[in-house]
């Protein structure tokens, strides 16, 4: 079964059975050869979404309501990387701006943020991770979806690992635009469809609604704003400004970029993982952070967030 690509309106697509590499189910999902979007070929409506983000999706994903320490280990981790990509953007970030994260999950980054000097909030929709975030760091989170934000009411808005989840790509993209003041930046990291340092055996999510390259996510936000700084050596990292106009149509992927990413499902396989994207090395790698992670004991969580600083 094919359905029109939610990007560029084709219906010039295939699909395939992929598996769950989480639950061990197979799901179908298709390939528009006119873009390149790899997308779930049953898209869910947006109110069994809302409602699986606000209650399921995290016990389903980390098999917890709260966060455990080593989840805050890793959030903060990942949160200063996030930083410093932001900060060392080739554009002036001013002080005190005023930066909204969409699904802020536990808070860190949002945490982090503010005590780097950012006017920082976060909305979540899951309850659970939202109240944790309030009371163990003190910061604002509003328990609550992207619909409920207010038009012109932010400097940058982050979307970390949320927007593959959200089912129409476009129409969030012109909310979030919308969000943003004139020369706002938009920072959003997906996983990374063409990434080499990715196992083949973790590589397809049923939570995930889209698998993005850089060539589709850039033509995702094409209407509404322009690239200031990609990186895509593991997870795809990509910072926008708003355009002072929107564009009527989007910039689609170029041929060849679309035969690039219609070709990495049989590129990226074993060898390509084990000896191109360095996969061989992983087992060392898990090994030391479980060992880390092991030992965190009789700690709160704002203060292993201030000690990895």
């Amino acid at each position: 079964m094919t359905l029109s690509c939610r990007l560029c309106g084709s219906d010039n697509t295939f699909s395939f059975e992929v598996i769950d590499h989480k639950q061990k189910s197979n799901f179908p999902i298709s390939v528009c050869k006119q873009c390149g979007l790899v997308q779930q070929t049953h898209i869910p409506s947006e109110e069994t979404l809302s409602l699986y983000y606000s209650h399921n999706y995290r016990m389903d994903y980390k098999n917890t309501y709260t966060p455990k320490l080593k989840h805050i280990r890793r959030a903060g981790l990942a949160a200063f990387e996030r930083i410093e990509f932001l900060m060392t953007s080739p554009i002036n970030i001013k002080d005190d701006c005023k930066l909204v994260d969409i699904g802020a999950g536990g808070g860190e980054f949002v945490y982090l943020s503010k005590r780097n000097g950012f006017d920082a909030i976060g909305i979540e929709p899951n309850h659970g991770y939202s109240e944790f975030a309030k009371r163990e760091y003190g910061v604002e989170i509003i328990t609550s979806m992207l619909d409920d934000l207010t038009e012109s009411s932010a400097d940058i808005v982050t979307i970390f690992h949320v927007f593959e989840h959200m089912a129409n790509p476009l129409a969030v993209m012109k909310k979030i635009a919308d969000v943003l003041k004139e020369g706002g930046l938009l920072f959003v990291e997906v996983p990374n469809l063409l990434q080499d340092d990715a196992s083949p055996h973790n590589r397809f999510f049923k939570a995930h609604l889209y698998y993005y390259s850089k060539y589709t996510l850039i033509a995702c936000a094409s209407k509404y704003f322009d690239v200031i700084k990609v990186h895509d050596n593991g997870n795809l990292r990509v910072l926008f400004k708003k355009k002072a106009l929107a564009t009527k149509t989007i910039s689609k992927p170029s041929d060849e970029h679309v035969e690039l990413i219609i070709n990495s499902f049989v590129d990226k396989g074993w060898l390509n993982y084990l000896f191109k994207g360095k996969g061989i090395f992983k087992p060392f790698i898990i090994i030391k952070r479980l060992a880390i992670e092991f030992k965190l004991r009789n700690v709160t969580p704002k203060e292993l967030l201030d000690s990895i600083g």
